[in-house]
């Protein structure tokens, strides 16, 4: 029996329909999350189980654990050496990110780092991912250094970024990044203590300009709601209660919301 024959129209349409089963799977795939995104392209993830925290660092950039840029001890570094940088000497091409080991305080973190850096330095406060850090920008004869220190737990963790060379802008892009991707596991299973949550307000400028103005003032947690700790800033005066100010503080990021 001949068989029939398929003429040029037949087969342009079955053309098509192949060709459009094929675009509507790829596009399936695509939005079921099988292809990664594009700002998450050329990075992974490092984790730290012993200090319960976690970051993401670009692949080419190298891990060093023998760096001793915090006085307390390093965690962990991630470093990327720039073309001109020289071997066995101090990083002035390139980028580098360090975060510290854990260490405890004997005051609040605003009115410790002014006391640890010089008066040259230039401080500020930073909120990542919810999470207030203390800014300090620092030079000294080795170069300049950004920190940034945060509470977990009542302990602070430490973060010190450097980026200079050709590359200096594309070197900051990666770095803020791996800042936004710092997560500590505790702050994300909701376990801000009444005591950090307390050190985060006398870390707020106008709380700790009022507590060195009034000597008696106390920073005390005086309620909870389901997601946040109420913190009243007061004196007693004249046999009363006189407020300052009242502080939410959230319990998963440690958010400080002042109420007036």
């Amino acid at each position: 029996m001949a068989r029939r024959r398929r003429n040029k129209s037949q087969t342009k349409w079955i053309i098509l329909g192949i060709a459009l089963v094929l675009l509507v799977g790829f596009g399936l795939l695509k939005n079921n999350g099988l292809q990664p995104p594009p700002q998450e392209a050329g990075y992974q993830v490092y984790q730290n189980p012993m200090f319960d925290f976690s970051i993401e660092y670009p692949k080419e950039w190298e891990i060093r654990k023998e760096t001793q840029v915090f006085e307390n001890g390093d965690a962990i570094a991630f470093r990327l050496s720039g073309p001109t940088q020289k071997e066995n000497t101090e990083l002035t091409d390139g980028a580098q990110v360090v975060v510290s080991k854990p260490f405890i305080i004997n005051t609040d973190l605003a009115a410790w780092v002014k006391e640890y850096f010089s008066n040259q330095s230039e401080f500020s406060q930073n909120t990542i991912n919810g999470r207030s850090f203390e800014k300090i920008y620092n030079c000294s004869g080795v170069g300049c250094m950004t920190y940034y220190y945060t509470l977990k737990n009542s302990q602070v963790f430490g973060v010190a970024v450097f980026a200079e060379g050709e590359d200096k802008m594309v070197y900051e892009n990666a770095i803020v990044y791996m800042l936004k991707s710092l997560k500590f596991t505790d702050a994300e299973n909701g376990s801000i203590s009444k005591d950090e949550a307390v050190t985060k307000v006398k870390a707020q400028p106008e709380v700790a300009d009022y507590l060195k103005r009034v000597p008696n003032g106390l920073v005390l947690v005086n309620g909870e709601e389901d997601n946040a700790y109420m913190i009243q800033v007061y004196e007693f005066k004249n046999d009363h209660t006189a407020t300052f100010n009242w502080y939410n503080v959230n319990k998963t990021t440690g958010a400080v919301e002042k109420e007036f």
